[in-house]
């Protein structure tokens, strides 16, 4: 395959995705928005909360993870004539779903003040903070079922159907959530209930539309009981692939704590640049880097289930050039004009300066960390998920943290050895994955899960 044609197809793959991602930021977005109306403990109850539901979000992408693999090898086995095991696959992935959903209602109706005081919340936050956390977790059935549905459907190459229910659903979240805190037309005024509320209709009706288009309209993908019973091989397999991704996401957010708190010794100044910088380079590339990453699982994924490795690396290569290419051009983009970009956000001459830093740092990175998801993609197309997660503790907790803290505080960097450590980890994760990929331990690794599934 020329590097045009992957181009192209990886295109039409990936923006829908990348919309997706766009409106999933539009609706946190508008929530802050909302909360900040009724002041700042309303703010702090919803940001509290939402530490918690990430939980289910991990739990979620982890098993999402684990099923867009599975699937998307079987897509491409049943290219190669085999057996179309994805539908047993999707099944089983669904029930383990909500069940490990159902926890979570229970956490959420007996104890919601316990985990919201447990994060240092006043006793205002605390009220408001634990109603808003049983809401939510009463949804976490349906929300780990909507993660697990998307990726599923995107494993077999269609990307377009989870963005137009993810689209839908999110609109219907906007829109509840503005009339039921706000109490407009004849709505009552309900504040951060009414953004929980929202919030949970629309991850309910996201789950039973997911489940209405696997019983009546998917042609892809369909809810097959296996006739001989529960298949533990499809179990392991994927508890195997989604745990790693799990723990990496559940990680991911922890080592921030003691980050912001390294950036927040050269002041709030600083620390309020780090966010801004983030939050720009979050808006404008990551909807781009993730989803590089996961269309590079599924085509290389589909590729390895008709056997055909090669095409698979050579799939990968190319998107690694399409990555230096496009990614490379909106980072040089950034740099450029990060003075006018911080500017939008501060007026502060010392936030603007350390802002503008972050950004340059977080530009010249991004390349590095989309190359490095790019071949995560491919290692998790073939079940290896392990790799991506050990090397992504191993670096942010060896330079994001260890690094920047000695050069900025010991060594007398200053804030400039964070933006080292920052680099450093992610050129660190970008090793760890190629060493892997070179060594062609993923090829015999996914034909070893098919050939065990048939």
């Amino acid at each position: 395959m020329e590097y045009y044609a992957i181009w192209k197809k990886a295109l039409t793959l990936a923006w829908p995705i990348i919309l997706n991602h766009v409106f999933v930021t539009a609706m946190r977005t508008t929530d802050m928005l909302l909360m900040g109306h009724f002041g700042p403990a309303a703010v702090t109850a919803v940001g509290l909360g939402d530490v918690w539901e990430r939980i289910v979000l991990h739990v979620g992408l982890g098993l999402g993870t684990g099923s867009i693999s599975l699937i998307s090898q079987e897509t491409g086995a049943a290219r190669a004539g085999k057996e179309y095991n994805a539908n047993e696959i999707l099944t089983q992935v669904l029930i383990t779903g909500a069940l490990i959903g159902l926890p979570f209602i229970v956490i959420g109706v007996l104890i919601p003040d316990k985990m919201i005081q447990l994060l240092g919340a006043e006793r205002e936050v605390i009220t408001t903070g634990a109603q808003y956390l049983m809401i939510i977790f009463a949804a976490a059935p349906f929300r780990i079922v909507t993660l697990i549905a998307a990726r599923s459907l995107q494993g077999t190459g269609d990307t377009r159907t989870p963005m137009v229910v993810d689209i839908v659903t999110n609109v219907i979240n906007i829109v509840l959530s503005v009339l039921l805190s706000l109490g407009l037309f004849f709505f009552p005024e309900l504040g951060v209930l009414g953004v929980g509320i929202g919030t949970f209709v629309a991850k309910v009706s996201a789950g039973i539309i997911y489940i209405f288009i696997f019983i009546f309209i998917s042609q892809n993908l369909g809810l097959e009981y296996p006739e001989q019973g529960w298949n533990f091989i499809i179990t392991r397999q994927l508890i195997r692939v989604s745990l790693p991704r799990s723990l990496q996401g559940g990680y991911q957010s922890l080592i921030t704590f003691p980050f912001n708190a390294l950036v927040l010794t050269f002041g709030t100044e600083a620390a309020a640049a780090y966010h801004i910088g983030r939050r720009i380079q979050q808006q404008i590339m990551a909807p781009l880097q993730r989803s590089y990453g996961t269309v590079t699982t599924i085509m290389t994924g589909q590729k390895l289930g008709e056997e055909k490795p090669e095409v698979s690396r050579h799939i990968t290569r190319s998107l690694v050039w399409l990555t230096i290419i496009t990614i490379g051009s909106i980072g040089l983009i950034l740099f450029i004009l990060a003075p006018q970009l911080v500017g939008l956000f501060s007026e502060d001459t010392a936030v603007i300066n350390f802002g503008i830093s972050f950004l340059r740092t977080l530009s010249l990175g991004a390349p590095i960390l989309t190359v490095c998801h790019i071949y995560s993609g491919l290692l998790t197309s073939a079940g290896n998920t392990k790799t991506p997660f050990y090397g992504l503790v191993l670096n942010q907790t060896i330079f994001k943290l260890g690094l920047s803290s000695l050069l900025s505080l010991p060594l007398g960097f200053g804030i400039f050895g964070i933006f080292i450590g920052i680099i450093f980890d992610y050129i660190g994760q970008l090793i760890w994955v190629l060493r892997e990929f070179l060594s062609l331990n993923w090829v015999e690794q996914a034909r070893e899960m098919i050939d065990e599934r048939q």
